[in-house]
């Protein structure tokens, strides 16, 4: 943003912030009223400060009044008047076509755009929601980053009309946007917020669909082993609480030889949580199984975990 400390340098706003229709009113808007505030003429946009005459104005022999005065001499609030109008202006992309005149005042501009775009069209608001809601993931035409950005925009827009989501309702429409086919991966998603949800599904995509590698994989990958180690640490310690009942323990690890008798965080197999632990004689006789190249993901592990025998009682929370 082109400013100064002068009074009389007129801001020019990023492109994306510019006024050109709807979409942009919320964050023009942000940007007039904060710009119009640091210079203290707040009032020239409201209309707080009017317009004093002649006849009651009182001169003075004094210095310039303060850019906030509430009593400024004529000349001064012709000169306000036309700086507040101008930011307005100016950052319009079309203020013609808009339908804004240089000539008039800010207040009667700003009321005029206020009037226009925040009148809250019900149908647009309903119209933005439902596209938010109903949008679906399709792999085949589309990468997991992608659909990430077209939901991003969809509730971008939402917000610009005046509707409201929040983010934890945002998670929701992002989940429910997978595939028929992934229903079972996505029953559970770890984590709270719509980032961690997305974070994720990126991994649930890379597992099903494949990409080409980047090094961007890595991390994302790093990311949802964390979210998934947050589920089994707490599915661990319920399996392992002194207050359970008495019950025949099963690993849901995949690749367990001996599922019977012990759970995931104390399994000796690959990916257990006491992998490389085992006896000489159990490596003898599982070895080769329990360390098979052909192992599930992360992913697998963290929905077999999800179908584990437990107790309907244990308290045992889900991370979503």
């Amino acid at each position: 943003m082109a400013s100064g400390n002068s009074l009389l340098n007129v801001p020019s706003f990023p492109e994306a912030s510019q006024l050109s229709g709807q979409d942009t009113w919320q964050v023009f808007k942000d940007c007039v009223k904060l710009n119009v505030q640091v210079r203290g003429l707040g009032g020239y946009l409201d209309g707080s400060i009017p317009k004093p005459t002649s006849a009651t104005y009182i001169y003075t022999a004094q210095s310039a009044s303060p850019a906030d005065s509430l009593f400024p001499s004529p000349g001064e609030w012709n000169q306000h008047k036309r700086m507040v109008a101008s930011i307005v202006f100016l950052n319009c992309t079309n203020p013609i076509g808009i339908g804004i005149d240089h000539g008039d005042t800010a207040h009667k501009t700003w009321q005029y755009l206020i009037k226009k775009y925040e009148a809250k069209d019900k149908q647009c608001i309903h119209i933005a929601d439902t596209l938010l809601c109903q949008h679906k993931f399709d792999p085949e035409s589309t990468t997991m980053e992608e659909h990430k950005k077209k939901m991003k925009n969809l509730l971008k827009q939402l917000h610009n009309l005046g509707g409201t989501c929040n983010d934890h309702q945002f998670r929701m429409i992002v989940i429910a946007s997978m595939l028929e086919a992934w229903k079972d991966y996505v029953l559970n998603v770890p984590g709270l917020f719509s980032s961690e949800a997305f974070t994720y599904l990126h991994r649930l995509y890379l597992d099903k669909v494949g990409c080409t590698g980047n090094g961007d994989n890595d991390y994302i990958k790093k990311k949802v082993a964390a979210l998934v180690a947050q589920y089994l640490a707490m599915h661990a310690a319920s399996t392992s609480s002194p207050n359970a009942k008495c019950e025949r323990l099963t690993c849901v690890n995949p690749v367990c030889p001996t599922k019977v008798g012990h759970t995931i965080d104390r399994c000796w197999a690959k990916g257990g949580g006491a992998e490389g632990k085992a006896p000489k004689s159990w490596h003898d006789k599982y070895g080769t199984k329990a360390s098979s190249s052909d192992t599930a993901s992360l992913i697998d592990i963290y929905i077999g975990s999800m179908y584990s025998p437990k107790k309907p009682d244990d308290g045992l929370l889900m991370p979503f």
